[in-house]
């Protein structure tokens, strides 16, 4: 599908905001159906104002729409009558700022979580909900889409208890290599998602989470344009850092770091920038940059496309 541009939602002060889980009755590809999911949605509820991101995860879909009020109420009693999912469970509701600032993202995670844990999470976020617990919903995204096998995934919750990382590249596919390093180093799987936003298809994500002292870290690879997908956006202010693998080619490294701030633009915090690059004299030009934009950035000197020499080098500097 060719890439178009997305319109942004109308801004609001507060928007109401759902998220709810449902059992996937999806016979043939979940690719296909999902994209017809999202031809439906942005013909239907782009012009009302409704924003929307999709999951796809062991049987499962999760589901976080934010918008008028009406509108939505409206919307969810047609979204319970659809065919390709059953069993809808409300684990999230509430009014607070925007957080989707486009209108569509969708998620598909491959991973060995079985149906029968997702629904073990579900259960466990609908009962919080039910007593009144409410986090926010990237908190419940996270929650329910973490398998039930990493580490600190009953943690989620709690903000203090990790530390995450989002790792990019100027060029090439150095973040995937350097999360796949610290999946080995540290004998932890792998999860491997795919997003989309409006338009596209096939973002590549990748993450690991693995004990970090009394805390937890989660380091996430992305693809540089799927800092243009609003799920993806939606969560920057959760990280600690942003971790750029830079290139040594000027263009390619000032495309990265204006990127990422084009990214944080409006968000009530930004993460800091930390750069990796082996000469010095590249650093000057993107902390120039990166400060016009109101981020903080740090540079350190290592070879970028060896993973453990960047991943040492940056480590003292995220904890």
């Amino acid at each position: 599908m060719p890439a178009c541009p997305e319109v942004p939602p109308p801004v609001e002060e507060n928007v109401a905001r759902i998220v709810y889980a449902s059992q996937s009755l999806i016979a043939d590809s979940v690719y296909a159906q999902m994209e017809r999911i999202r031809s439906s949605a942005l013909r239907h509820n782009q012009p009302l104002g409704v924003s929307t991101a999709l999951l796809h995860q062991s049987g499962w879909f999760l589901q976080w729409k934010e918008g008028p009020g009406e509108v939505l109420r409206a919307l969810m009693e047609r979204v319970a009558r659809d065919a390709r999912h059953h069993a809808l469970r409300i684990v999230h509701a509430s009014r607070g700022p925007r957080l989707l600032d486009g209108p569509w993202s969708m998620a598909i995670v491959q991973c060995d979580d079985a149906p029968e844990a997702f629904a073990q999470r579900v259960a466990l976020l609908r009962r919080r909900h039910e007593d009144g617990c409410q986090d926010e919903p990237p908190a419940v995204w996270r929650q329910l889409s973490t398998p039930l096998g990493h580490p600190g995934a009953e943690r989620q919750a709690d903000p203090s208890a990790f530390t995450r990382v989002l790792v990019c590249a100027a060029q090439g596919a150095g973040s995937f290599e350097l999360v796949r390093w610290l999946a080995r180093r540290h004998g932890q799987p792998l999860v491997h998602r795919r997003l989309a936003g409006a338009c596209d298809l096939d973002v590549a994500t990748d993450y690991v989470d693995f004990p970090a002292g009394e805390r937890l870290a989660r380091v996430i690879a992305m693809a540089r344009r799927g800092l243009g997908v609003p799920l993806a956006r939606a969560f920057l202010p959760d990280y600690a850092r942003v971790l750029l693998l830079l290139s040594g080619e000027a263009d390619a490294d000032l495309r990265l770091v204006r990127r990422v701030a084009a990214a944080c633009a409006g968000r009530p915090q930004a993460p800091a920038l930390l750069g990796v690059g082996a000469c010095a004299d590249i650093h000057a030009p993107l902390a120039q940059v990166a400060h016009g934009f109101g981020l903080a950035y740090r540079g350190v000197l290592a070879d970028s496309a060896e993973p453990s020499a960047a991943w040492n080098a940056a480590a003292p500097f995220i904890h």
